[in-house]
């Protein structure tokens, strides 16, 4: 009997609190889910602000009015977004010291570094709790991403608006044209380079080439492993880690004719001598641009191919995301249009035109580009298989230690060093940039 009554009691503080958001038209508590609708309200109406958005991204002015200005203006009508991107004369530091930093950034997860240090980054616990906004529905995954750029207490500079995608894009002309099998779901990468030897050749003055990795950096991603020990400040070259991706890439770069390796984007899009090419969901979207102008792109995706010791792990978990600025006058607004970007209908328009979700909604997913005819036939359950690697640990001096593991890659293929020595050397550098600019004060 306790027990009934405990359950009935319950059910009586829920509803009132149903009638208390119906009577109060939808107000500031109506976005405690992220998936709720909250269209048409007097609230809302009555919220008026001209708010501005900064990018540093290059997605087009079309694509911002699509998903994020057009949703906004029509929920809140007294409501308008003016897009400030990166340029000359606009730069972080240039607004900063204009006093003039826009109210919003959008911006992906890695990219966080000049806004952290220039102090634009703003806690939005606050904000969270006075709308009620459940961010327990959002990805954990890309939220705790973003989390990383905090101090460890727990701030939240930003809440992702919806969660990028990696595959294996491929052209089937090319494996059509020399009678190789398509890839297929749940490749290693071994796997994926040999069936790529089978596609390097030259025919009728063209040079083929089945497989390129897009960039080092995010194919060692899908390893989850730091690049600074977050106790010394030193770099950790010299694991195994690296050693693992330097042969995996030397396996595929030291197959004849990859020895000239131009623009993947373009060899892919515009040569269309690239058979292979794994890459984020930005791929779609230009293979989409290609038709519209006429082109014909015979195309498909299979699942990131994965490290054998980590099987159907993509690349890094990534999200494109919504921050309420510190220079902001008005961050309210800032933070109601991004609880409403991350309600249910922008949602599903973002996941109906190829994107993904920032909410943990399965059903959601399963609308997956239907309003594309680009995806019509296509392997899109490719997209579902892997899970993004988690974020490896970030440190302020990645960016140092990334830049020397980059570079010193190039004597490994050219084979003045072996791998061990080129990693050692290549983590001596890094430490000694490391204590330069730690001497420097940054």
């Amino acid at each position: 009997m306790r027990k009934r009554a405990m359950v009935l009691t319950l059910i009586g503080v829920l509803l009132s609190a149903v009638f208390a958001g119906c009577s109060q038209g939808g107000g500031k508590n109506a976005g405690g889910d992220p998936s709720a609708q909250n269209g048409g309200d007097a609230d809302d109406a009555a919220l008026t602000a001209h708010l501005t958005m900064y990018t540093d991204l290059s997605l087009s002015d079309e694509w911002f009015r699509k998903f994020v200005f057009d949703p906004v203006e029509k929920k809140f009508p007294g409501v308008k977004i003016d897009l400030v991107r990166r340029q000359q004369g606009s730069t972080p530091n240039d607004l900063v010291a204009a006093g003039s930093f826009p109210d919003i950034l959008y911006n992906s997860t890695p990219r966080l570094t000049t806004y952290k240090d220039l102090g634009l980054l703003y806690d939005m616990r606050d904000l969270i709790k006075k709308y009620n906004f459940d961010t327990s529905r959002l990805n954990q995954a890309a939220l705790d991403a973003i989390k990383q750029w905090g101090t460890g207490q727990g701030e939240i500079y930003g809440l992702p608006f919806w969660v990028n995608w990696t595959a294996l894009f491929y052209n089937k002309d090319i494996f059509d044209k020399f009678a190789v099998p398509y890839p297929k779901d749940g490749m290693t990468w071994e796997e994926a380079i040999e069936l790529s030897r089978r596609l390097n050749r030259t025919e009728g003055g063209v040079n083929y080439r089945g497989l390129d990795i897009h960039d080092m950096n995010s194919f060692y991603s899908q390893l989850s492993l730091p690049y600074v020990d977050a106790k010394t400040d030193t770099a950790l070259l010299e694991t195994d880690g690296f050693k693992k991706v330097y042969e995996t890439l030397l396996s595929l770069v030291k197959i004849p004719g990859n020895e000239n390796r131009p623009s993947a984007k373009d060899a892919f899009l515009k040569d269309k001598n690239l058979a292979m090419w794994p890459m984020y969901a930005d791929v779609p979207t230009w293979i989409n641009d290609l038709i519209a102008s006429g082109e014909k792109f015979n195309w498909d995706m299979a699942q990131m191919p994965s490290f054998k010791e980590r099987p159907n792990v993509a690349w890094q978990v990534d999200s494109h995301n919504l921050h309420v600025t510190s220079m902001s006058n008005n961050k309210d607004a800032a933070f109601r249009v991004i609880q409403y970007l991350l309600s249910e209908e922008p949602q599903l328009h973002l996941v109906r035109n190829g994107l993904l979700s920032a909410l943990k909604d399965e059903n959601m997913n399963k609308r997956f580009g239907e309003s594309m005819a680009l995806f019509e036939g296509k392997n899109v359950q490719a997209i579902f298989k892997s899970q993004p690697a988690p974020k490896y640990s970030m440190h302020k001096y990645d960016s140092i230690v990334q830049g020397e593991f980059t570079k010193a890659f190039k004597d490994v293929e050219e084979g003045t060093k072996d791998i061990n020595t080129a990693l050692r050397d290549a983590n001596e550098a890094a430490n000694k940039r490391i204590q330069e600019q730690k001497a420097s004060g940054k």
